[in-house]
């Protein structure tokens, strides 16, 4: 089964019809982006994208540009409109991101049993990781195929295993319905729903054959999937994003949220800057993030026995400057931004504006591809 079939149980959404154009449409805690794909001769165009901050909307006055929001349905559903309008979507197929913030993904060991028994043992396992009834939650699971083994080994007597790696995702259904009702508003004549984690894979990889690592920095999480032959093989999600930072600063050096916000921007993790009372909040910020990601490293490598072989950074924390070089150099693994657009022709002036867009675009991007690829 391949990336885009997985958890097409729950978010095969309202879709209902095959067009040509596709609008994928990321929600996130501090933005909105979005980004239209029509397939034209057998070619992916990029026909137009854009991005809305949230703060402006949760607070008219001082709400600012990289600010977290818990945002009424009602205004959400007007920032979305506003920028649908300004971007100039024209597309009636919309797909949309349900961010991983409020949903759950995990990977169960449950013994190798008989299909028609799996899914009652699934449902159970289950339980344990949902802090709230399963009849509140929309859940759909998949088998993970077993790894491939390469080498000597093949040569010997495997061992029979006796369990098997089931994927998990729950999403509380208090959220479909919201996204049902936003989606009420628009012109829409179909709507489909896909969590961002599986987005950013399509919009980032290529025809990667070895392991790779995908690093989401987004405003309030970070999320780092380990992936193999469009396998999720590794899942770990860290609730501090790249928002974490600027309110360190804002605290620390008791400065206006607007301020900390261009500061982080400008310092990110250049040990050569000048304010290096900066330097060191971002720095000490991150390290957590850090730790985390040399855990999922070690954790396959262990599980798995062959390395990650490359780190493919999204999201706009990502951004920062240094911090690519910096989890290239801890790592000794080549990192790469993610460059969605490159899977769509659009004018040459724009190449450069579109690869520093890119990481931030990556979710959108593959939302849009899904029925295109």
């Amino acid at each position: 089964m391949s990336i885009q079939e997985t958890l097409s149980g729950i978010f095969s959404g309202l879709m209902t019809s095959k067009t040509d154009a596709y609008v994928g449409i990321d929600i996130g805690s501090s933005s909105i982006k979005v980004a239209q794909l029509k397939k034209d001769k057998g070619r992916i165009l990029l026909e137009t994208y854009g991005e809305v901050a949230l703060g402006p909307y949760q607070d008219k006055e001082e709400g600012v540009a990289g600010q977290l929001t818990n945002l009424e349905v009602g205004v959400l559903t007007e920032a979305l409109k506003n920028l649908l309008e300004q971007a100039n979507v024209t597309a009636k197929s919309g797909l949309i991101s349900v961010s991983s913030a409020t949903s759950l993904i995990f990977i169960l060991k449950v013994p190798h049993i008989d299909q028609r028994e799996l899914a009652g043992v699934v449902e159970n396992e289950a339980r344990k990781y949902i802090p709230v009834p399963l009849s509140e939650v929309s859940l759909d699971w998949w088998v993970i195929p077993e790894r491939e083994s390469y080498g000597e080994e093949d040569l010997g007597i495997s061992k029979k295993k006796t369990e098997i790696d089931v994927l998990v995702a729950a999403v509380r259904n208090e959220v479909i319905d919201r996204y049902n009702t936003l989606t009420k508003e628009l012109d829409f004549s179909s709507v489909a729903y896909e969590i961002e984690t599986f987005s950013a894979i399509r919009g980032s990889f290529k025809h990667e054959l070895s392991p790779v690592m995908l690093v989401d920095v987004g405003a309030s999480g970070i999320r780092m999937t380990v992936i193999e032959h469009g396998v999720v093989r590794k899942f770990r999600a860290l609730n501090r994003g790249s928002a974490f930072l600027t309110s360190s600063l804002e605290k620390s050096l008791e400065i206006p949220f607007e301020e900390a916000e261009t500061l982080k921007r400008d310092v990110g993790l250049d040990k050569g800057h000048k304010n290096q009372e900066a330097y060191n909040i971002i720095n000490t910020g991150l390290n957590y993030v850090f730790s985390e990601m040399q855990n999922v490293v070690i954790d396959f490598e262990r599980d798995y026995e062959k390395p990650i072989s490359k780190i493919i950074l999204t999201g706009g924390g990502a951004r920062l400057p240094r911090f690519k070089e910096q989890v290239e150099s801890r790592y000794n693994i080549t990192t790469v931004f993610a460059d969605p657009f490159s899977k769509a022709l659009s004018p040459d002036f724009l190449d450069g504006v579109l690869e520093q867009a890119g990481p931030e675009f990556a979710i959108a991007v593959g939302l849009a591809l899904q029925n295109l690829e």
